[in-house]
């Protein structure tokens, strides 16, 4: 506890030395004047890119005088592969060392006029060394994080009790002089026709059954769900609907887990060896129940009804956007606890709601 106490003391020490080095650029932009290349900072986890994709597609659409770029990480590049809003996607592994100077060259070599901050809640300290190495003579920022005077250009954060954090990053868009409250924010993922026929044929073909998706994999230990509960709520779905149809997804290190729900839940396991395949798989599908993870963010991103759980103090931010759907909070540390009942409930509520015009 010490150490983690001095480890957080060492970082806020360096941001705050690091914003005192951060000079102010003396004008506002004028977007419509002339051509800008921005660049949008996401280099962190799957579900961070596929939320911030509404603020991002808002940004580059705000002038035609806009170029987005987006530096991502190994983990969440690919999301962005058939976007069209997007110029170019560089990479930067924040855990490779080597990396660094590449990723500094590149960005000075393509002359960002505007660099996005992407962390809203509190301010990083990689995220801000690599909005002064960008060298974007414009640093746009949430306002009211203790770092205000590292960026050229401020806004206000979204205040509002509740606010998703699909809410809260769009609030960037006022930089761009984007109203927040009429934009478009839902978050989206492109795929090809192609990536859409693969997954329809892992479907197969079926006489009428819903198509249901269920994840295992859960990103933390704390956000695993016992394995015969999974088994009790795809009987359960079963006898919601005879003829559903069930495909079971995890993470590849957990595919021998994945392989044993499936078989006991009388589904088919699909190994999805790239992130892709797996969205791919959720965008075909009718209704998708998973813990939480990129796979829930993706269930919003196709507006897909939905069942996921959340560990307590988390769905208010993190839970499904823009869907039919429930995001059951557990209040607990971990999921074990959390009973199949309490979820049989949820997908009964979801299932109506999205099925029983159509039944």
């Amino acid at each position: 506890m010490r150490l983690k106490r001095l480890e957080l003391w060492w970082r806020a020490l360096w941001i705050r030395v690091l914003v005192r080095l951060m000079r102010r650029a003396p004008a506002r932009p004028d977007w419509p004047a002339r051509p800008h290349r921005v660049l949008f900072l996401r280099h962190d986890r799957a579900g961070d890119m596929i939320l911030s994709t509404g603020v991002m597609r808002a940004i580059a659409r705000s002038h035609p005088t806009i170029t987005l770029d987006v530096l991502a990480s190994p983990a969440n590049a690919a999301i962005l592969d058939a976007a069209d809003y997007v110029h170019q996607v560089i990479v930067f592994d924040k855990k490779r060392l080597g990396g660094y100077l590449a990723t500094v060259r590149t960005l000075r070599r393509n002359r960002y006029d505007a660099v996005v901050d992407c962390m809203i809640t509190a301010p990083s300290l990689t995220t801000l060394l690599l909005v002064s190495a960008s060298g974007a003579r414009h640093r746009v920022g949430i306002s009211g994080r203790g770092n205000d005077a590292a960026f050229t250009l401020t806004v206000p954060p979204d205040t509002r009790a509740g606010a998703h954090m699909v809410d809260l990053l769009t609030a960037l868009a006022r930089a761009f002089d984007v109203d927040p409250t009429t934009v478009e924010r839902q978050p989206v993922i492109a795929l090809t026709d192609a990536e859409r026929a693969g997954a329809d044929e892992i479907w197969g073909t079926h006489a009428g059954g819903k198509r249901v998706l269920v994840n295992v994999s859960a990103g933390t230990p704390a956000r695993l769900w016992p394995d015969e509960r999974y088994v009790r709520v795809m009987a359960h779905i079963r006898e919601l609907d005879p003829g559903a149809v069930f495909r079971v997804l995890s993470a590849p290190a957990e595919s021998d887990r994945g392989e044993r729900i499936a078989r006991e839940g009388g589904a088919v396991f699909v190994r999805t060896p790239g992130i892709r395949d797996a969205f791919a798989l959720v965008a075909t599908s009718d209704f998708v129940f998973t813990p939480d993870t990129s796979i829930a963010h993706a269930a919003s991103a196709f507006r897909k009804p939905s069942v996921a759980m959340y560990l307590a103090g988390t769905s208010e931010r993190w839970g499904l956007y823009g869907t039919t759907g429930k995001s059951v909070e557990h209040p607990a540390r971990n999921l074990d606890t959390l009973g199949a009942e309490r979820m049989i409930d949820a997908v009964d509520e979801v299932w109506r709601d999205a099925f029983s015009r159509t039944r």
